[in-house]
């Protein structure tokens, strides 16, 4: 099925296992407060890259296509898991436009500190909303038997 993550050792390729529904939902919490920090280096380097809508449009899909990537290398050398990518990258472009994009533009200015930590809070609980579907899934797919 495309939509299953498995965990699999480096090195190993005839056996894996499923990842369990709490891992899958930690990679998407995971992959969610990436895109917040993320997101939050982009708004500290002012409007160098907000000047040309080109490259305001190239800075925010390098910022949703870095995170599931980077979580997914994260997960593979400290984990031994494999997060998919088919449950990332979705969860990755819903967590930027919902929680993390509106937060950015309707936040105060960065001088106020206190908020913009708690952006990458936001957007991990976001990963995690967004990771349910998936997590669903695959709960439904382990019960139901072979």
């Amino acid at each position: 099925m495309a939509w299953q993550c498995y965990l699999q050792a480096p090195g190993s390729s005839g056996t894996s296992e499923y990842m369990d529904w709490k891992q899958i939902l930690a990679a998407g919490g995971m992959s969610g407060a990436i895109i917040a920090i993320l997101m939050l280096l982009l708004l500290a380097t002012g409007d160098v890259f907000f000047e040309l809508f080109e490259t305001a449009v190239l800075s925010f899909l390098s910022i949703i296509l870095i995170a599931p990537f980077l979580t997914r290398k994260i997960w593979q050398e400290k984990l031994n898991a494999r997060p998919s990518l088919l449950h990332l990258i979705p969860v990755s472009f819903l967590t930027f436009f919902m929680p993390v994009l509106g937060a950015s533009f309707g936040g105060p200015s960065l001088g106020v500190l206190s908020y913009w930590l708690m952006l990458p809070v936001f957007a991990a609980f976001g990963g995690v909303f967004w990771s349910l579907p998936f997590a669903g899934w695959n709960h439904y797919n382990s019960t139901r038997g072979p």
